[in-house]
């Protein structure tokens, strides 16, 4: 294999090129958009709506909390290296890369939805959307190993957290959210999620061992795979694997779906209306995605996997890991040193089934008008819970709503991500078609990519996204916005 080829492969590995087709979260805080009530069940438009035909929300995007200067460095020569480049310290390299690498996609495509007011006060809300969320921990420690132990005598390390899930599945979700008293709102959301297809990966023990001569590696974890119809058989002598197989008869038996599982949100919304100065500042928190899901033990194929021997990658003596092409041959010979260790995959009982939790996330928003709400700010704290880590965000967003069927945002978003710039332009009509298009993390900041195929920019952060979505408002709620604050002197 090439050296560019493989460098493409990891890049490609590293920037998911299908991701969150999720709520904006710069819509957080535009009063009329369609589908932020995914955020906050607490929160509902003007107008009735109705989504057909997969173009109600689509998207696509990356996720990742690494970027590309916690990977490359500029030398004194103006070119880019790696941080194995022994110019590069160690400190400086552990004080640039995140503690808890991590990779997220997260597809969501509503297939069906539909929103309508009862009395002017209650909000009802219904969907089915497909989801698809793969979410990857990457051990922070095994990066760490690979700069201590470039050439050097590195000791050695137990590695492990390296987890990666894969869920593919339909869920239906119905939401209700009401006034409660002047200024208040609630709202709840129940969903059932019905699971076609899971995957996972734990490797609870890696150990690694790094010398002038050589490295090693020796890994120990378990997988399982949820999927109706899948059929395995044990190893034969001379297989590593066991042999996968599909029925047709066992998928009609189990009915399709690989499991069952249910998860709930809640959300409320305090605007001040008092009054006073601040008259028209709300407040808002939401929790969402609180649940879980269970495999049933007649679709889960669960294994123990591990290395046999130890992996002996050779060859380090007198390579200068300082760019790219010198990183594709480190890679090109570990491949070459791997085969001749052998890979268990052995399956195991799952008289029990698996219950996994699903990724819960909370939002906690703040938002002040001005100019009779033709203007406002906003700061919203974003926190998703995955299977390890806790992926938190802060947002920063200025709108605009010089009418009721225009609405323009900007935002920035910072924290634990790369700190990105974001839009949305909303067109919501109170009858008629309603159109948004917007990114949350737009590239701003880019680095030379001539040692990459097909690229001649890389952006510095690995993180983008692109939503848009059409909709069909029927009228809806006749009084004024919800939010309408007293006009001031």
């Amino acid at each position: 294999m090439k050296t560019r080829n493989i460098i493409l492969v990891l890049v490609l590995f590293m920037i998911p090129v299908i991701s969150g087709a999720q709520s904006l979260k710069g819509s957080y805080f535009l009063d009329n958009s369609l589908n932020r009530h995914e955020m906050n069940p607490a929160f509902a438009p003007r107008a009735n709506y109705f989504q057909l035909f997969c173009i109600g929300n689509l998207g696509v995007g990356v996720g990742s909390n690494i970027d590309v200067p916690s990977l490359l460095y500029p030398t004194a020569d103006g070119k880019l290296a790696t941080f194995l480049h022994p110019d590069v310290s160690v400190k400086q390299f552990e004080r640039a890369f995140p503690k808890n690498p991590h990779m997220d996609v997260d597809l969501r495509t509503t297939l069906m939805g539909f929103g309508f007011y009862t009395k002017q006060k209650s909000y009802w809300t219904f969907d089915v959307d497909l989801r698809t969320n793969i979410d990857m921990d990457l051990p922070g420690d095994f990066f760490r190993f690979l700069k201590r132990g470039t050439g050097v005598d590195g000791g050695s390390y137990n590695v492990g957290n390296f987890n990666a899930y894969a869920m593919a599945g339909i869920q239906a979700s119905l939401g209700y959210s009401r006034d409660i008293f002047k200024g208040f709102r609630a709202g709840i959301k129940g969903r059932v999620i019905a699971p076609v297809a899971y995957a996972g990966l734990n490797l609870e023990n890696v150990r690694l061992t790094a010398s002038e001569e050589k490295w090693t590696v020796k890994t120990e974890g378990y997988a399982n795979i949820a999927l109706a119809g899948l059929t395995t058989t044990e190893p034969s002598q001379d297989a590593m694997l066991p042999s996968f197989g599909f029925d047709l008869n066992r998928l009609l038996a189990d009915k399709v779906l690989a499991g069952f599982g249910w998860s709930f949100d809640l959300g409320v919304e305090y605007t001040l209306e008092l009054g006073t100065i601040v008259d028209g500042l709300s407040v808002s928190a939401a929790v969402t995605d609180l649940g879980c899901i269970h495999y049933k033990k007649e679709t889960l194929n669960s294994f123990k996997t591990g290395t046999e021997n130890d992996i002996e990658w050779k060859g380090l003596e007198g390579v200068m890991v300082d760019n790219i092409d010198a990183v594709g041959t480190m890679l090109e010979d570990f491949v070459e040193d791997a085969k001749n260790s052998v890979v268990n995959l052995s399956k195991i009982d799952s008289n029990k089934g698996l219950t996994r939790s699903t990724m819960p996330s909370f939002h906690v928003g703040v938002e002040m008008p001005f100019l009779k709400r033709k203007m406002s700010v906003g700061l919203l704290y974003s926190s998703r819970i995955s299977h390890s880590y806790a992926r938190n965000e802060l947002t920063l967003s200025y709108n605009l709503t010089p009418c009721k069927w225009f609405a323009l945002g900007l935002n920035y978003s910072f924290l634990n991500t790369a700190r990105t710039m974001g839009f949305v332009l909303e067109l919501t009509p109170r009858v008629g078609p309603a159109f948004f298009l917007g990114m949350d993390y737009l590239p701003v900041s880019f680095a030379p990519a001539e040692f990459v195929p097909m690229l001649k920019m890389l952006p510095m952060g690995l993180r983008a996204n692109l939503n848009f979505g059409i909709a069909f408002h029927t009228g809806g709620k006749t009084t004024k916005n919800p939010k309408k604050v007293k006009n001031r002197k």
